[in-house]
């Protein structure tokens, strides 16, 4: 199980669907139990559980809910949550969500399916006061070389003033659908780096962050791809993301709507 410190923090967090699928990508990956667990060096565990604090703590700062919004979503414990290994659980998994889902066995270039997870979420206002619970998925897809790319769903909440969009960094029409690409920078540094004119004007684009908290400098890219189907959202995402990341990811989108579609 995750260290339940992260598990009470992001308990409390506000953050959007790309924000929730990052971190749950990060502590499913990150803190691993078991056998992964204990074979983690002490230092390389260290800096882990350093950069997705500060992954949380960049979040906050650049893809948290405004704090003026009336309603919020964040993770809530629900009956059935839990850990799927086979592609034959699907139906149980779309009687127990309540919307529809369509989840690919594997995808042309090579990933294929490894796991699925349950878990409960909700949309609070501004009292605390639950305004509607339901389930998140996320599944992982593998290759042979350890990629990972991670399928995050949930159902469209049209609840006014939950949430936000901020603007993608590109858009592209998939068969008739919309997907919104977005291609993030993170930036890992010690508590004494300064920040440079180059960070602060990339900053402003939005799809640029800078996080305090780390023992070293460390940088990353993410790469989203985000659409509708039927009241249902999907976000892929990569967090290695390189520069054919916009391809494979609107490939990927491409062959689940046309999974869909069928």
């Amino acid at each position: 199980m995750p260290d339940k410190r992260f598990v009470e923090a992001y308990d409390s967090v506000r953050l959007d669907p790309e924000a929730d699928a990052r971190i749950r990508a990060a502590l499913a990956r990150e803190l691993a139990s078991g056998e992964e667990k204990s074979k983690m060096k002490k230092p390389m565990r260290s800096l882990r559980l350093a950069l997705i604090a500060a992954i949380i703590a960049v979040l906050l700062a650049g893809a948290a809910y405004a704090s003026g919004l009336a309603a919020f979503t964040a993770t809530r414990y629900m009956h059935g949550e839990g850990e799927y290994i086979s592609l034959a659980d699907l139906n149980k998994v779309i009687e127990q969500v309540g919307y529809p889902i369509t989840v690919p066995a594997a995808f042309a270039n090579g990933l294929r399916f490894e796991k699925m997870n349950v878990g409960g979420e909700a949309v609070y206002d501004e009292n605390n006061n639950v305004l509607k619970e339901y389930y998140g998925v996320m599944i992982s897809y593998t290759g042979d070389g350890g990629e990972e790319i991670t399928l995050n769903l949930s159902p469209v909440l049209n609840i006014p003033g939950t949430h936000e969009k901020r603007t993608p960094s590109e858009t592209r029409d998939v068969d008739g659908v919309t997907v919104a690409l977005n291609f993030d920078h993170y930036k890992f540094v010690p508590e004494d780096y300064e920040k440079t004119a180059a960070d602060l004007a990339n900053e402003k684009t939005g799809h640029y962050f800078v996080s305090f908290g780390a023992d070293t400098m460390q940088e990353s890219e993410y790469a989203f791809a985000d659409f509708v189907l039927d009241g249902t959202e999907y976000v892929l995402m990569d967090d290695h993301a390189s520069a054919d990341s916009g391809n494979e990811l609107l490939q990927m989108a491409g062959e689940i709507i046309a999974a869909h579609k069928a």
